[in-house]
């Protein structure tokens, strides 16, 4: 779709506007579609404006890589519907919003209302109005390629020698310059032309994720040296592990993410869209607010179009570097923490905390359920802590953990890190059922290390020193991906049934599993030992003689996974007292 317009051009170097005529591409975040979601187990592309009046309809957003789901929230919806209609105030309105959002009275029309003989209250009329307004007042500045303030771009930016490079610059999982994936069947010189609705997908994953080092310099831009700009960190998500309540459908996810805000949203907040013309000069700053937070402008992008036989494709790109979060704020929702009760002059007392590769987020969970202050090491996401205050003790609540590795002084992504898991509400708020699952994660924890500890006393039994912690396959990573799937239906288990009988018997049955799934893993091990192993090897430690032998490293084990496991240890006893039972 393109339109013709007399418009002023921006000179990105006087600043100054003068008047042209030109065919202008036309492509409108609210009326076009772009956002993939799920309706009806079927994926489809919608509008902004129809992803959210039929959030209720929609399953959840369907993106093909687990980091763009954080990025359509965070840099489009939440921020839309927080600008537009405001945020809830208290834990009551926060319920009126899931009430509102998911039986569709919010944002249905007055017809569909009527038809299924409903009527809009006063409260979710007023806001429905001020959504329909927004739409209509800031509908241009949604335009992704308006001459004068196209979508989370900089008209006109250039660099000194008017080059660009391919889009594939915007998509990590495709090589390009030093970012070199290890499976990508495209190079950065490969023509990518990418549909209207696809680039401005992955405009917003750039402000996001992007990886951080030298960045191409753009004319207008007085921080410039040698036509580069060093020191540019990552996007501001790369430096989170981020966690994102979900729910059923589209629109509770959306609700499960809007804060409290008892004194409401700031004046001078405002998201990127409703800000001055971005131009091609960049400061380091402070998020001053929720909606800055969400969208900040991480780069300086500008999209290049042509024509092509499928229609308009973006072409080329220009990305330069943006404005630097100077401090990840304490108000940041999608992220747990470490907590420094002493931290030095000048630092801030949380920080961050990243996903690790090959780690299920189940692991994590003494992170995730670290709720109030107190002395812990680690503090539970702003949004999760909210959640516990607001939402029924039986929701199906999902929590879904995303992160990126980056390598190479973070200027290439490495690995995705993302999981999803089921999180009893519960566990948020009644301390058996949070001390419940935060054992259940250190009992497998334990059992990976006793199992790890079991292979490197066999190696030693054999005159072999222990595997290096950081090289070859380790048989506790086998028993974490045996208990992966019990762990899962345990905590789903707990979402419906969260009395003390049943928290029992869930550890109960979870230890069971786990008895069985360590010794499934160590009796190859032992079988596999030989004489000289079970004869073993004597050295002198701290001036006495040890002996190293398969005997001693199976006593051991069986003594260590006792200790992990009272409940299976217990019941095996019982058993072996009274073979009847």
């Amino acid at each position: 779709m393109r339109w013709t317009c007399v418009f002023e051009d921006i000179d990105v170097e006087t600043g100054s506007l003068s008047r042209t005529t030109e065919e202008m591409r036309r492509m409108n975040l609210l009326d076009d579609p772009w956002i993939p979601v799920r309706i009806d187990d079927h994926h489809t592309e919608l509008s902004g404006r129809d992803a959210v009046l039929r959030s209720a309809e929609i399953q959840q957003l369907d993106v093909d890589v687990p980091t763009m789901l954080p990025v359509l929230l965070r840099q489009f919806l939440l921020p839309l519907v927080m600008d537009a209609m405001g945020a809830p105030r208290s834990a009551a309105e926060w319920q009126r919003w899931m009430r509102a959002f998911t039986d569709g009275s919010l944002l249905h029309s007055d017809e569909r209302l009527e038809a299924d003989g409903r009527v809009r209250d006063e409260w979710a009329s007023t806001r429905r109005a001020a959504l329909l307004g927004y739409f209509t007042e800031h509908h241009d500045r949604f335009e992704l390629f308006h001459p004068v303030y196209p979508f989370a771009q900089v008209a006109g930016l250039r660099t000194a020698k008017d080059d660009t490079k391919s889009v594939s610059l915007l998509i990590p999982s495709i090589a390009s310059g030093n970012n070199v994936p290890l499976f990508s069947g495209r190079t950065g010189d490969d023509p990518l032309p990418l549909r209207p609705a696809e680039a401005a997908r992955w405009l917003l994953h750039a402000h996001c994720w992007d990886t951080a080092a030298i960045k191409t310099g753009a004319k207008g831009d007085e921080q410039v040296k040698g036509g580069k700009t060093t020191g540019n960190p990552t996007g501001p998500l790369g430096q989170l592990g981020m966690v994102l309540p979900v729910g059923r459908t589209l629109a509770e996810t959306v609700v499960l993410n809007l804060p409290i805000l008892h004194d409401g949203l700031s004046e001078d907040d405002r998201p990127q869209w409703r800000r001055a013309p971005w131009t091609p000069a960049w400061r380091s700053a402070h998020a001053t607010g929720p909606l800055q937070l969400l969208t900040w402008q991480s780069r300086r992008i500008r999209l290049h179009t042509a024509d092509t036989p499928d229609g308009t494709r973006v072409t080329s790109v220009v990305v330069a570097a943006g404005d630097r979060l100077l401090q990840t704020p304490p108000f940041e929702p999608h992220t747990t923490w470490n907590a420094d009760q002493k931290p030095k002059s000048g630092a801030p007392p949380l920080r961050p905390r990243r996903h690790m590769s090959g780690r299920s987020a189940w692991r994590g969970l003494d992170a995730l359920l670290a709720l109030g202050e107190g002395t812990t090491k680690v503090v539970t996401s702003g949004q999760v802590e909210l959640l516990a205050e607001v939402l029924d003790q039986d929701y199906p609540l999902r929590v879904l953990t995303v992160g990126i590795e980056y390598g190479n002084q973070s200027a290439v992504v490495e690995n995705v890190i993302a999981d999803s898991i089921p999180l009893p509400v519960a566990a948020l708020r009644e301390i058996t059922v949070r001390d419940a699952i935060v054992q259940i994660a250190e009992q497998a924890d334990r059992l990976a290390r006793a199992l790890n500890m079991l292979s490197a006393d066999l190696r030693r039994a054999s005159g072999a020193d222990p595997l290096p912690w950081d090289q070859g396959q380790r048989p506790g990573d086998r028993v974490l991906h045996a208990l992966d799937k019990t762990t899962r239906r345990a905590l789903a288990k707990l979402q419906t049934r969260y009395d003390h009988d049943a928290v029992d018997a869930v550890r109960a049955a979870w230890e069971q599993v786990a008895w069985r799934a360590a010794f499934e893993v160590a009796e190859p091990l032992l079988n596999n030992a030989s004489p000289r192993q079970f004869a073993g090897v004597t050295e002198t430690i701290k001036g006495k003689d040890v002996t190293h032998c398969s005997p001693r490293a199976e006593s051991s084990f069986r003594t260590n996974v006792a200790q992990i496991l009272p409940l299976a240890a217990a019941t095996l006893r019982r058993r072996n007292s009274d073979p009847e039972s």
